[in-house]
């Protein structure tokens, strides 16, 4: 089976400051041969969102997708575009600019409308994508994620803003013109998508006052009461919950959160699963067995994981690697095209 590289970026940008560019590991086809009269085998949906930067059918995106569908034959698979018909530059002006919570909203509508999803699928966010994914199954799930997959994905946010590449892209240099002048402002946490998950831990009191996404999507304690919170941060909060998500995620079959050992985009890189730098100390981590978010159960990752289906896994290397130690092609054997 040929090769596909991705060309085009598949996550928020390498860990040398330039977007993606790493080839996706060939996807094996199956070798097991099936009698000429039995049925079909039919394979469980999967629904991908992109990262940073990239857009839904880009040239490496869709040679993923051929690969997948030359292992699982037949295996429907969709990828959502945000905004749902908007040219390439829209397409890649989202991941920078916009409110994620009506961003995912949108990822949200487009699902529901898909006949070959409705009895639920699979889903694999790469880096930036897997927080929209994980924000759909928390809060619309309809129609249901069986395996929630991610990659590199930041999921108790970054401490640092992610490098541009080079040369910089204009949506890149100014979504970080506009970072510098306040993250923490109103405008910025309803405007650049990288501001609505930025977690200063030095700062948790103005990101608990003003940031919507991710303190929701964690369901952290805020230092502020939400009674405080501004009728704009209340609509936003009710927006979110649209569908039929519990805002919890229990009603996972699995939950598979793959971090990248080498990887220097993402501060801390064990965010991906979870980890965080301890309150005030940037210089010391807290694992994710230590934290409130695990021990108290905000949203149902000790539940996940008591059961055996929080899967907490590891590729060898930088942001986003994809090939180094067959990362990819071991996720996709196991966790994709389960059969219906």
């Amino acid at each position: 089976m040929r090769l596909h590289c991705i060309l085009s970026v598949l996550a928020l940008v390498s860990s040398r400051a330039v977007f993606v560019g790493a080839a996706v590991p060939p996807i094996r086809q199956d070798q097991s041969t099936q009698h000429p009269l039995s049925a079909p085998i039919q394979h469980r949906p999967l629904v991908i969102w992109h990262g940073l930067g990239d857009t839904a059918l880009s040239e490496g995106i869709a040679g993923f997708i051929e690969d997948i569908k030359a292992q699982y034959p037949g295996i429907f698979v969709y990828s959502v575009q945000i905004p749902k018909g908007g040219s390439l530059d829209a397409e890649r002006k989202a991941g920078f600019f916009g409110k994620m919570e009506e961003q995912v909203q949108d990822g949200c509508e487009q699902l529901g409308g898909i006949p070959e999803l409705a009895g639920g699928f699979d889903a694999m966010g790469f880096s930036q994508g897997g927080l929209y994914l994980r924000s759909y199954a928390q809060f619309c799930n309809d129609p249901p994620v069986r395996n929630l997959i991610t990659f590199g994905t930041p999921h108790y946010g970054i401490s640092a803003l992610l490098p541009c590449p080079t040369p910089p892209t204009l949506q890149c240099r100014l979504a970080a013109r506009a970072a510098q002048s306040g993250i923490y402002t109103q405008w910025a946490q309803n405007h650049l998508v990288q501001a609505q998950y930025f977690r200063d831990v030095e700062r948790l009191a103005e990101y608990g006052e003003v940031n919507t996404f991710l303190t929701r999507l964690n369901n952290e304690t805020l230092p502020t009461p939400k009674s405080e919170r501004s009728d704009a941060q209340s609509s936003a909060l009710v927006s979110q919950t649209k569908g039929k998500g519990t805002g919890r995620l229990e009603g996972l079959e699995n939950f598979v959160a793959m971090m990248f050992d080498a990887d220097k985009t993402v501060s801390p890189a064990q965010s991906a699963h979870f980890w965080t730098y301890t309150p005030g100390n940037k210089t010391l981590l807290l694992p994710l067995a230590s934290q409130p978010l695990y021990t108290q159960d905000w949203i149902g990752l000790r539940d996940l994981d008591e059961r055996g289906r929080l899967h907490l896994g590891h590729c060898v290397g930088e942001h986003m690697d994809l090939d180094s130690g067959g990362c990819a092609q071991g996720v996709v054997d196991k966790w994709v095209g389960g059969r219906v």
